[in-house]
């Protein structure tokens, strides 16, 4: 037995949980073209794997922009920067490094090209940058550019993440005058308008939680009374933990090209935006709030990436990383997303555990207190495993496996699980 905490029990050929059982002969004997498989893994680990492997390859997609890693199979010929780079520092770095590497040059050459060019509802015109409104609404704009407008991409600064554990892991195709200069462009241009020099922290929507969509379409991760600027303007824990490591990796990026003084100085700025976290979005009892509102208001609720990022990023460490995730739950339906959840029936980001979300969250315990928790981890992820391909979230309420199927960051999550519990030699 590998995981044993009912209803949520981790076997050689089975997984059980609140929904049934899922045995290794209901799951399909797919092959992937990697040749990488587990060993010292139980059949039913091995079995997983191969699909976690499949569903990944079954995301690449080639168009007239380019090579990379689509986000499910749901999703078709959509770019979207975070679940690439998620996926890659969870292990397709290293299993995939010539399609990482073109997937993240992908998301580059659209953001170059699409600029501040928004859908109609998308302006926040509250940021001074040259917004470029067009007449099509967002899904029209979706269909035309293969993306969604940046306001709902102000979490960009994570490709940087992706591509020093890509280059890093793989110095044969490391580009780091590639990555200097990009990097440069991106602060310059995306990053640091969003930047408040008051506090020192970044706008910009929590990582991966849409925004509202105008007034006919709202969001779940945000109070539904809220505009989309209202949702943008926010200073996220998550997202800043993000930025806290885009800085990291730019002084990094400006070692490799020999630059040392100005390394110095974009690891100055890193500090200072981790001591502005731990000052302006932490509460007296060393948890972290999901963001400060426009009005400068700490939200009510916690999130499980700002917590996990938090403990990640160094922003806390020791007692006081150990204190950020106290009293948030891990369950057999996973991690809420949210602590407490919003109060609405209404579901996608609220009132759901995202598998993905669940490994960071999980790796934040781990780094926090020492002990290995991989066990659980794919347990959980295993119950995720439906139809024979893992699915994009759950149901909180209810526990049903819910989404898309052949979800990039979920089977990714897997590979990284495999790799943190020795099975796989990554």
């Amino acid at each position: 037995m590998l995981y044993c905490c009912p209803p949520l029990v981790l076997a050689a050929d089975r997984v059980t949980d609140a929904l049934g059982v899922v045995e290794l002969r209901d799951l399909p004997d797919r092959q992937p073209r990697h040749p990488l498989r587990l060993k010292g893994a139980t059949p039913l680990l091995e079995r997983l794997w191969r699909i976690a492997l499949a569903d990944i390859e079954s995301n690449v997609v080639t168009t007239e922009n380019g090579t990379y890693f689509g986000a499910g199979t749901a999703f078709g010929v959509r770019i979207y920067t975070r679940d690439i780079s998620y996926s890659g520092v969870f292990g397709l770095n290293r299993l995939y490094p010539d399609i990482m590497l073109q997937s993240l040059k992908v998301t580059r050459l659209m953001r170059q090209k699409l600029g501040f060019m928004v859908s109609r509802d998308h302006v926040a015109d509250a940021i001074p940058v040259d917004w470029q409104r067009t007449e099509l609404g967002e899904l029209d704009f979706l269909k035309k550019y293969h993306t969604n407008s940046y306001t709902r991409r102000t979490d960009d600064v994570v490709w940087l993440w992706c591509v020093e554990d890509l280059f890093t892991a793989n110095p044969s195709i490391a580009e780091w005058q590639w990555a200097y200069d990009m990097g440069h462009y991106c602060f310059d241009r995306f990053y640091q308008p969003f930047h408040d020099p008051a506090d020192g922290l970044f706008r910009g929507q929590a990582t991966f939680v849409d925004i509202h969509h105008g007034l006919d379409h709202k969001g779940t991760g945000y109070p539904e009374e809220w505009s989309t600027q209202d949702c943008v303007l926010i200073k996220a824990t998550s997202t800043n933990c993000l930025y806290v490591k885009g800085l990291e990796v730019m002084a990094r990026i400006s070692e490799e090209v020999g630059k040392r003084d100005e390394a110095a100085q974009w690891r100055e700025r890193a500090q200072s935006l981790r001591q502005a976290i731990r000052v302006h979005l932490r509460r007296p009892d060393g948890t972290f709030a999901y963001y400060k509102d426009r009005e400068g208001r700490l939200a009510e609720r916690r999130d499980a990436l700002g917590t996990a990022f938090g403990v990640l990023m160094g922003v806390v460490t020791g007692e006081e990383a150990v204190a950020a995730c106290r009293d948030y739950p891990v369950t057999d339906a996973g991690v809420p997303l949210f602590l407490p959840f919003f109060p609405t029936a209404r579901t996608y980001h609220n009132n759901t555990a995202w598998p993905f979300v669940d490994t960071f969250f999980i790796k934040a315990l781990e780094q926090s207190d020492g002990q290995a928790r991989t066990a659980q981890n794919a347990a959980l992820l295993a119950r995720t495993c439906r139809g024979g391909t893992f699915h994009e979230w759950v149901d909180f309420r209810t526990k049903a496996v819910r989404g898309s199927g052949g979800q990039l960051w979920t089977a990714a999550a897997f590979v990284d699980t495999c790799r943190r519990a020795g099975w796989a030699a990554l």
